[in-house]
């Protein structure tokens, strides 16, 4: 039995994450903004050990890490939250949740889920962890600089720390099926960026190996085999559903109507990932090596619909 800290207990990946922690007979504590949130409540009934504070607010998360032995730190916030939020909740809520986690002395291993943006835009390139970082938009150059302050603390006290760079995570109530199908994703740019992706199942599998396999100081990407361009991924679903392909329109556009730069540089850069590092360490069979396994079972060919 290990004792975890789960920050962004009630997000998508963390509220799933608790849960499986949860059912293996875990011990779990989640930090949420609200206890009135019914997937807290759920969480809470499972057994989870509720902390309602905020990274932003050191004083909320004072012993927050006592008896801890697993830290994640899913935190998330949307681009349209601005620089100055996402700044606060990603360098300043990493710096005080590891000096929560020193203080402890009984952390042995510190997870981060940063994502594809400190990239930039690598073209038609493979994308390994040894790449070059080069943020093209602002929430790349944020995440990129609370990387270099774990690393800094990976260095300077031995700090038990791993990053992993997310893909776009996508399941159960977060299909991006259902975002093609109502028109609600609009391609700007060519659509022939590469967008990788992962299933939230594969996700989970990765956070919990990382912590007993992962290498300390190690960043890994986390997603599936087949990057895809988003263009082939938008007509592929829209062919199969009998809709007409897709339109594409110029970044200009969505800047114009007032869309953030970090919303349209995440929809416009490519990210072409190799998961190399991830599948060699951590040893990961996926279940949905590609997206295209998702379109599959979601619209099996023989059901389409014919234009």
């Amino acid at each position: 039995m290990t004792n975890y800290l789960i920050a962004g207990a009630a997000g998508y990946i963390g509220s799933r994450l608790a849960a499986r922690l949860l059912t293996a007979g875990h011990r779990v504590r989640g930090l949420v903004y609200s206890a009135e949130d019914p997937v807290v409540e759920r969480l809470a009934s499972l057994g989870m050990a509720v902390w309602i504070g905020d990274l932003t607010r050191p004083e909320t998360i004072d012993g927050i890490t006592d008896e801890i032995e697993v830290v994640y730190n899913l935190t998330n916030r949307m681009p349209i939250d601005g620089s100055t939020l996402l700044r606060s909740l990603y360098v300043d809520g990493n710096q005080h949740l590891i000096a929560m986690s020193v203080r402890a002395r009984t952390v042995r291993a510190y997870v981060w889920a940063s994502n594809a943006a400190p990239y930039g835009d690598h073209g038609e390139k493979w994308v390994d962890e040894d790449s070059p970082i080069a943020p093209s938009y602002p929430l790349g150059t944020i995440l990129a600089t609370a990387e270099q302050i774990i690393l800094q603390a990976v260095r300077a006290y031995r700090f038990p720390a791993i990053i992993l760079r997310m893909a776009t995570v996508y399941g159960p109530d977060r299909d991006p099926l259902e975002a093609i199908a109502s028109g609600q994703l609009t391609i700007y740019g060519n659509g022939r960026n590469f967008m990788p992706h992962i299933h939230i199942d594969d996700a989970l599998e990765v956070l919990i190996r990382t912590v007993e396999m992962g290498q300390i100081g190690a960043i890994y990407n986390v997603c599936d085999d087949e990057p895809l361009r988003l263009i082939e991924i938008v007509s592929e679903v829209r062919r199969r559903l009998g809709m007409l392909p897709p339109r594409t329109f110029d970044p200009q556009v969505g800047l114009r109507a007032g869309l953030d730069r970090s919303v349209i540089g995440a929809l416009t850069s490519s990210v072409r990932m190799s998961n190399a590092r991830m599948r060699h360490d951590l040893g990961i069979e996926l279940r949905y090596p590609s997206l295209r396994y998702w379109i599959d079972e979601r619209l099996p060919l023989e059901l389409a619909v014919g234009v």
